[in-house]
């Protein structure tokens, strides 16, 4: 797990077909209301998948991806095939054809995303390792921004760290945490916190009251170019040192 990367990614949609209403095990109080997202499943033969629809009318598609290099992470999120990547493996472009789900085309060819990787020493991993990881960056992109906006927290003497990308819709998630990774983020967070994500992006507010979604919230304030209103006092940056 340690040198994996995973990708949760969203992808605004046209209008499914044949879907049903997910169960749910509990309530989720991360939003302030319980209509901001509704979830739903499609199933076909072999397959079946996550939807959702938000309280503006915009449908999404919900899945995720492991990868084993950044060059993998960069292409998970990638909705539409351009010419120059004919010849790669798309597995987020080839599954929506699988399945006919039909990206709603807005000016951008890649998917929200939420990227995750587990560390153990996250004080080791260099700062534009992080960059490339919350702009979904492959090996070979070049850095343009040279600075990360993160904000951190400690459990148990193991930190956890949320960094935000630049114009990139999209961020990620370090942790030295394992149990949590495996028990809290994977199964949870890692959506819930890319459901906030996209709803602040698009509408410009966020449908949470809780401490943690605002102060992310703030974070991703702070890497939007036309976005002022961040509190510098909520989070911090480091320099990125190019190797």
């Amino acid at each position: 797990m340690k040198n994996q990367y995973f990708s949760e990614v969203c992808v605004p949609i046209q209008i499914p077909y044949g879907f049903s209403p997910a169960e749910k095990e509990q309530s989720d109080f991360t939003f302030d209301r319980e209509d901001r997202f509704i979830d739903y499943r499609i199933e076909k033969v072999g397959q079946d998948y996550d939807v959702s629809l938000d309280d503006n009318g915009q449908w999404y598609f919900f899945t995720s991806f492991v990868c084993d290099s950044l060059d993998e992470l960069k292409l998970s999120r990638q909705i539409f095939r351009p010419p120059y990547l004919k010849n790669k493996e798309l597995p987020l472009v080839d599954f929506m054809e699988s399945v006919n789900i039909r990206p709603l085309y807005e000016g951008h060819d890649k998917a929200y995303g939420h990227a995750f990787a587990l560390s153990e020493n996250l004080s080791s991993v260099p700062a534009f390792r992080q960059a490339r990881l919350a702009n979904f960056d492959g090996s070979d992109d070049p850095t343009i921004i040279k600075k990360i906006h993160y904000i951190q927290n400690e459990y148990n003497g193991k930190s956890t760290r949320f960094i935000s990308g630049f114009e990139t819709r999209s961020f990620a998630t370090i942790t030295e945490n394992e149990y949590y990774a495996r028990e809290i983020h994977l199964p949870n967070n890692a959506r819930t916190y890319l459901k906030l994500f996209v709803y602040f992006s698009r509408y410009g507010t966020l449908p949470s009251q809780q401490m943690m979604p605002r102060f992310l919230a703030n974070l991703w304030a702070s890497a939007q170019s036309l976005n002022s209103t961040a509190n510098p006092a909520l989070y911090k940056q480091q320099t990125i040192d190019i190797p």
